[in-house]
């Protein structure tokens, strides 16, 4: 299906959609453990798809830790292939809409094409928002994250960091960030304008796009607040500035300042729970 840019939203369906993963890169292999999707027809949600996925590998202990999300909960669970043509349905004809959504097309496409498809063509031709690209032009970089950002919109979310939840708080965090601009009455190509451009939906294999809030605290260049899972699987905090990421025998590693230590450590990021700027409640 195509859309005119002269459309207005209220005339253009909305998949709003978000992934619970292995880990951070889909480049490096990782997987889709959870698919939130909630379908917005003018304005108003018409239906609701939530389903955790085994991903036929282990999900790192951040991603645990994270999410809640267990290696037990997930085994035994539909892989994304056989879940595809439910996702396919409420995803018909709808344009997408997601927070970081380039993080989600990335392990998407990745799945996809596991699943022997190719998105364009399972999905058209249909227009891509980013509610973190509207954000950035509207605020400017650095807090972004969706459960700040929510709340800085007066939206609270009832659950962070769960697929469909996430989804949800999505949507009414796209609502609120258009309203200044005419909410649902404003058109295709001034929602694009509001966040620069189009997005890409198709994402190549060896692209990689951090999760936001690792990306937000490479570009500030501050000491940031990190939650880490050491080897032996505590808990811990402590306070880091973040440098550079590399990639080391197929593991993404983030360099930075420990001040705990007073020292340039490396931490995997697979281990990394959050990160959270000193700033911020």
């Amino acid at each position: 299906m195509r859309f005119s840019p002269v459309q207005s939203l209220r005339e253009i369906p909305l998949a709003v959609v978000d992934t619970e993963t292995t880990g951070v890169s889909a480049a490096l292999g990782h997987r889709v453990i959870e698919v939130g999707i909630v379908r917005l027809e003018a304005g108003r949600v018409v239906g609701e798809y939530q389903q955790l996925v085994d991903p036929g590998r282990p999900i790192s202990p951040g991603v645990t830790a994270l999410t809640g999300i267990s290696q037990a909960m997930v085994n035994g669970q539909p892989r994304f292939a056989d879940q595809l043509p439910a996702m396919l349905r409420i995803m018909e004809g709808a344009a997408l809409l997601g927070h970081n959504i380039g993080f989600d097309l990335c392990f998407l496409n990745a799945e996809f094409r596991r699943s022997g498809m190719d998105v364009r063509r399972s999905l058209g031709d249909v227009p891509v928002f980013d509610t973190v690209r509207i954000a950035r032009k509207r605020f400017g970089r650095g807090g972004n994250a969706l459960p700040s950002l929510s709340r800085r919109l007066g939206v609270e979310p009832a659950l962070s960091h769960r697929a469909l939840a996430d989804a949800q708080t999505t949507a009414a965090v796209f609502e609120r960030l258009m309203e200044p601009a005419g909410g649902y009455d404003v058109c295709l190509g001034d929602v694009l304008a509001q966040q620069g451009g189009c997005v890409e939906l198709e994402r190549t294999g060896g692209e990689s796009v951090l999760p936001l809030e690792l990306e937000e605290a490479l570009e500030a260049m501050r000491p940031v607040m990190m939650d880490y899972i050491d080897s032996r699987g505590a808990a811990t905090q402590r306070v880091i500035q973040p440098l550079h990421v590399r990639r080391v025998n197929g593991q993404l590693l983030l360099v930075a300042f420990c001040q705990l230590r007073n020292d340039r450590r490396t931490f995997k990021l697979e281990r990394i729970v959050r990160l959270r700027r000193l700033d911020a409640p």
